[in-house]
């Protein structure tokens, strides 16, 4: 009979001696199937998907075409590292827990497996016919929602650090600037409440793949064109007056000509570099985790202010596209009156509203 051997592994073709012809045709199949894990949708059993072949299929038809896909690349890489070798059946919790404690990060881990389970269920429903099963990955927690956010003095305070930041040399401060287009970011996102990948991603000119900033009517189209709505939300909104005079300028003095965050006239992808430096410069660096200023703190701090000044939580919610059940459940100290009544009847703790009643004086 004619075997194939593949290092440790002996697979049969079903072929005799005689079969040459049948066996090169089902080792030339066994190779394709290798190299190409799309020849192996033909079905079967879930648990005995190679997960090397469902990281490759998702990266493929999904990564590729997502908005970040170096981003997304480098998380199928460590999953791949990984869990490579592995085939879904082997993806027990003591296989996960492993992944995350050696990853060190819990929140990176949580996405990644997240990612993980999206690629195998992705590959799943191409591969098998008729009841299908879903893979569900065993997270770590998710780490506590951070509350942080800005008061007007301290936003002021980081916009002037990334305006006047130049290059450090052994501490001293001098040479070019830096760091400007982090001080456009801040500004774009404090008035929108947009997520940073949203405001890095806003071009001027209608492109696939980024969102579009329309300077003749100030509308803002967070969404990038080609791709879908998600569960977080990208409302296309207008811009207020104020921001829009600052990009209309920006564009007028060939700062920012195709995208509204660029530095040396290429579009920015992501404002990571530099942002701890203005943090430290604009004297706000902490150690604690839940007190780091980070870009995300941006969007917390401008929904915190329009919650402050009045706006209506519904309002918030349709602008800065955030529900209303995380408005109430993460800004809610943040809405004026949210307890009224509550800290007025304080001094009335432990007795029912009969008794408190009955011993209200009688001013008849």
């Amino acid at each position: 009979m004619w075997n194939i051997r593949d290092g440790q592994r002996t697979v049969g073709t079903g072929c005799v001696q005689g079969a040459r012809e049948e066996a090169e045709r089902k080792l030339a199949d066994y190779i394709l199937q290798k190299l190409d894990p799309k020849a192996s949708r033909s079905g079967g059993d879930p648990n005995a998907i190679k997960v090397a072949d469902a990281l490759s299929v998702y990266s493929d038809e999904k990564i590729m075409h997502s908005s970040r896909p170096d981003a997304g690349l480098a998380m199928i890489g460590k999953l791949n590292e990984f869990f490579g070798n592995d085939t879904v059946g082997q993806l027990n919790g003591q296989r996960q827990r492993e992944f995350a404690r050696q990853r060190g990060s819990q929140s990176a881990a949580r996405r990644e497996l997240e990612t993980l389970a999206a690629a195998i269920n992705y590959h799943i429903r191409d591969m098998v016919g008729g009841v299908q099963m879903l893979f569900r990955p065993v997270l770590p927690d998710a780490a506590p929602a951070r509350e942080r956010w800005l008061t007007r003095d301290e936003a002021a305070r980081l916009i002037w650090a990334a305006w006047r930041k130049r290059c450090d040399h052994d501490g001293d401060e001098k040479g070019r600037l830096t760091s400007r287009h982090i001080a456009r970011f801040i500004l774009v996102a404090l008035y929108t409440g947009t997520r940073a990948g949203a405001v890095c991603g806003a071009a001027l000119i209608p492109t696939i793949g980024r969102g579009y900033v329309n300077l003749d009517n100030g509308e803002f189209r967070r969404l990038a064109y080609g791709k879908k709505q998600s569960n977080k939300r990208q409302p296309t909104v207008d811009l207020p007056p104020r921001l829009l005079a600052h990009m209309r300028r920006w564009h007028r003095l060939g700062i920012s000509t195709k995208a509204v965050i660029e530095v040396h006239g290429k579009p920015v992808q992501r404002v990571s570099n530099g942002w701890d430096g203005v943090v430290e410069k604009a004297g706000l660096a902490t150690e604690i985790k839940e007190l780091k200023v980070v870009p995300h703190t941006l969007r917390h701090t401008s929904i915190s202010w329009y919650l402050r000044s009045g706006v209506p939580i519904d309002k918030v919610s349709d602008y800065c596209g955030v529900s209303i059940q995380i408005i109430k459940k993460v800004y809610g100290h943040h809405i004026p009156g949210g307890f009224d009544g509550v800290v007025e009847r304080s001094r009335h703790l432990g007795r029912s509203a009969t008794d408190t009643q009955q011993k209200q004086p009688n001013r008849t």
